[in-house]
């Protein structure tokens, strides 16, 4: 074999494995389409960001169930939940699986799915066969207990509630689904469990980034990012409406799937129009833009969500926001009531700081009982209340 042949077999072998190379670190199977590359394409170049982000809220906003998780959970609290009709559920475990059963009559399903990061609460679903459905009981975690899972009965259990692809759009980054006929006018959905995605991932926010991996694969030396959404370059609307595609309640029925939005698309357009207008206040869970939209510091200036919150960031304390505020408001004068209040939280938790944070963020955004999240503690009939804080900044008694 001559030299000239040898270099160009050694050349189409560097470019075949070039070509595999690109495929497998970009992730050109991804169930949402070739577009898209899948999230662990980003970590190469964006191991920090990637490090902190998998520690978000949205990143847990859906997950398969942590065992581990679990048995920390049922460690703090496992005492029987009892329901009107003298029925229990107990959480149990067997095998390393866990199963909220039911007393009588006997029923047992496992924990498959979790929603939510467990910073305030976690639901559960299960499948069967190609159909999820929500578990009994939900974790509370404000008040480390077990509550009836928002909209459940206190007087029975149910195991029949049926969670839609529509849930995924806000807890998932995609899911295929389908449909079977159920009957002469009627349709079932069905979803397929292989094609999730779990949390919000990167390009839920930024965008399908094949051909951003592939570029900037090839082109190392360009720090400029190519083919991607920056948020930044996105107008005050468009950042709205991508954060109030999952924070504007799910309320209104969707024209098409959530998961073909796009940053930089019109919200409004994946929505069938309302006519006419509501006396119904905007609820503080999942109505947040709503709430933020009608607050005097958000009419008055060009505040987004990302003035405030980074999704890349772990969850804050209260106290890291208040810097925020006073980007606006340096020189806020308090009444001597709410100076006198803030020194006695600094006395109490021991740094002035502290507690100046504690009271802008307390006092002007309060924690809020949900009108549309209602958890029972079972035998009582007792709600327990589902306290989140709100959106609406103001002046509140």
């Amino acid at each position: 074999m001559g030299r000239n042949k040898i270099i160009s077999v050694f050349i189409f072998i560097i470019v075949l494995f070039s070509r595999c190379f690109h495929e497998s670190t970009a992730g050109s199977n991804d169930p949402r389409g070739p577009a898209y590359a899948g999230s662990q394409a980003c970590i190469k170049c964006h191991q920090p960001v990637f490090n902190s982000y998998i520690h978000d809220v949205h990143a847990k906003a859906s997950s398969p169930v942590d065992t581990g998780s679990l048995k920390t959970i049922t460690a703090v609290a496992n005492t029987p939940f009892y329901f009107l009709d003298s029925s229990r559920i107990t959480i149990e475990e067997r095998n390393n699986t866990f199963l909220q059963t039911l007393s009588s009559p006997s029923h047992s399903e496992k924990f498959d799915i979790a929603f939510g990061a467990a910073k305030h609460a976690q639901t559960y679903g299960y499948w069967k066969h190609d159909k999820l459905y929500q578990l009994p009981l939900t974790w509370y975690a404000t008040g480390n207990t077990w509550a009836g899972s928002p909209g459940f009965p206190a007087s029975h259990a149910r195991f029949n509630r049926m969670i839609t692809s529509r849930c995924f759009e806000c807890h998932a980054s995609y899911i295929k689904k389908d449909f079977e006929q159920s009957g002469p006018l009627a349709v079932n959905e069905v979803l397929d469990r292989a094609s999730i995605i779990y949390g919000i991932d990167c390009e839920r926010c930024h965008g399908p980034a094949l051909e951003h991996v592939r570029f900037q694969q090839d082109n190392p030396t360009v720090k400029t990012a190519k083919f991607i959404t920056r948020i930044t370059s996105l107008s005050r609307q468009q950042q709205l409406d991508l954060c109030a595609m999952c924070h504007s309640g799910n309320d209104r029925e969707t024209q098409r799937s959530l998961f073909t939005f796009i940053p930089g698309d019109t919200l409004a357009h994946f929505y069938y129009p309302t006519f006419g207008t509501t006396a119904a206040e905007p609820d503080v869970h999942g109505q947040q833009f709503q709430m933020l939209r009608s607050s005097k510091c958000f009419a008055g200036s060009n505040l987004t969500c990302s003035t405030c919150h980074s999704t890349h960031a772990t969850r804050q304390t209260t106290a890291a926001y208040v810097p925020k505020c006073l980007n606006c408001h340096p020189n806020t004068a308090h009444t001597a009531h709410t100076a006198a209040t803030a020194q006695a939280t600094a006395a109490h938790v021991g740094t002035t700081t502290a507690a100046s944070t504690a009271t802008c963020i307390d006092c002007h955004m309060p924690l809020v009982t949900s009108k549309t999240i209602i958890l029972n503690n079972g035998a009582g009939s007792k709600t327990t209340p589902y306290l989140l804080r709100t959106h609406k900044i103001a002046i509140y008694k």
